[in-house]
């Protein structure tokens, strides 16, 4: 997830990326970057942002109107889109909102990108394994992107049988990670 300074100051917190159009009444399909379907329809009748794919271009305020789910793939309507060819127009473009207006979680839930910067920590040996330094959203669960102290990298999918406790006070994430999986990832 990655974040965007607004001219007015205010940060924003990017969920996803439009995939493609769904229907003909201008619903998209949307790659979420490691958000629930709770936090999705936490956000419906909230303001939101479509932003274009281009560095320079600036993003679109619109209202997101609907939210569903069909497997790994968030299904979306927004007031700015109201007909298949602009959704088709926004197909590339990520969905986002102002940091500060983003709904609380509920316990053992966090928002992809208070994950990065963490130490990942193992849970048995207390051994710093790496730094988070960026999530990789996949169909099955979302990847830790790790870097180790060493410089290389592996991943680690994010599922319950692996994250011990995900601890923000101390920025880090205590794992049991299976043998050899660290030397199995690139």
């Amino acid at each position: 997830m990655s974040m965007l300074e607004r001219p007015d100051g205010n940060d924003m917190v990017w969920l996803g990326r439009i995939v493609r159009a769904q229907g003909l009444r201008g619903a998209v399909r949307i790659a979420p970057f490691g958000i629930t379907p709770e936090i999705a329809d936490a956000l419906v009748g909230k303001r939101v942002w479509l932003r274009p794919p281009k560095p320079e271009a600036v993003a679109e305020e619109t209202i997101l109107d609907s939210s569903r789910w069909h497997r790994s793939v968030w299904i979306a309507e927004f007031a700015a889109c109201r007909s298949r060819t602009e959704a088709e127009a926004r197909v590339g473009w990520e969905v986002g909102l102002v940091e500060d207006e983003r709904p609380a979680l509920g316990d053992n839930e966090y928002y992809p990108d208070q994950l990065v910067g963490l130490a990942v920590v193992d849970d048995a040996t207390g051994e710093v394994l790496g730094e988070v330094v960026g999530i990789q959203p996949q169909l099955a669960a979302d990847l830790l992107e790790v870097k180790r102290p060493t410089g290389k990298r592996f991943l680690i999918p994010l599922v319950r049988a692996m994250i011990c406790k995900v601890e923000l006070a101390s920025r880090s994430i205590r794992v049991n990670l299976p043998e050899g999986l660290i030397t199995l990832n690139p």
